[in-house]
């Protein structure tokens, strides 16, 4: 059974290792819909949930402190600094359009597996 998952995708942050989603899952029954923040090692499709901690925002730049590191990030590129390893990560910021179909079917996996019941 081949189960899909309802989500919008509203950033996507690209580079040759990584890749960080933000998605909105729907309204359902009353509950607020739920935005996630998602980190996707592209070798392995392994998917790492971003907690949210603080959100700084500009007419230009966003920056996002979460559990998992810190980004900032324009409508061209983005950086990601993980929290542990201290490892820089240059993004580009590409449209949700351009999400790969793998990446797709990753999430979709992780979202039947990890939040949706």
């Amino acid at each position: 059974m081949n189960r899909q998952i309802d989500f919008d995708c509203h950033e996507f942050l690209d580079n040759t290792n990584l890749a960080i989603l933000e998605i909105s899952l729907p309204e359902e029954d009353g509950i607020e819909r739920s935005y996630e923040w998602l980190l996707i090692g592209k070798e392995s499709l392994h998917i790492k949930r971003m907690l949210l901690k603080t959100r700084d925002s500009s007419s230009s730049v966003q920056e996002r402190f979460f559990n998992l590191g810190f980004l900032k990030y324009n409508s061209q590129s983005g950086v990601f600094i993980e929290a542990t390893a201290k490892d820089l990560h240059h993004l580009e910021h590409k449209g949700c359009d351009d999400i790969p179909k793998e990446y797709l079917s990753a999430v979709n996996a992780y979202l039947i597996e990890n939040l949706v019941v």
